[in-house]
């Protein structure tokens, strides 16, 4: 992880310093997709505000986490990606994977 702070505007990546993106995180909606599965698992696609890449090339800014159901806890599957276009296709494809799954 890097110190690097990002902030979400229109579905771009700008990156601030770290009083702006506080500021911005405190009412940011960083909420890409969610959605609740017919199994009950719940998956959900966020902007996450810090690069959760190690600092080992491109930034890794979203974030697609499956839950056992909504509020539930312990992630099931998760990846992560640099731009909102890819962390939209990423949820598409996570929910594919995990509706196919029995509860």
């Amino acid at each position: 992880m890097t110190n690097k702070h990002y902030i979400l505007i229109k579905k771009k990546v700008f990156e601030v310093s770290l009083m702006h993106w506080a500021e911005w995180f405190e009412t940011a909606d960083r909420i890409v997709r969610q959605q609740t599965l017919k199994n009950g698992r719940f998956v959900s696609t966020v902007f996450l505000g810090i690069d959760h890449n190690f600092g080992a090339g491109k930034p890794l800014l979203f974030e697609t986490m499956v839950f056992p159901s909504k509020g539930g806890y312990g992630e099931l599957d998760v990846d992560r990606y640099s731009s909102y276009k890819e962390a939209e296709k990423g949820h598409k494809l996570m929910v594919e994977k995990w509706k196919k799954l029995k509860k």
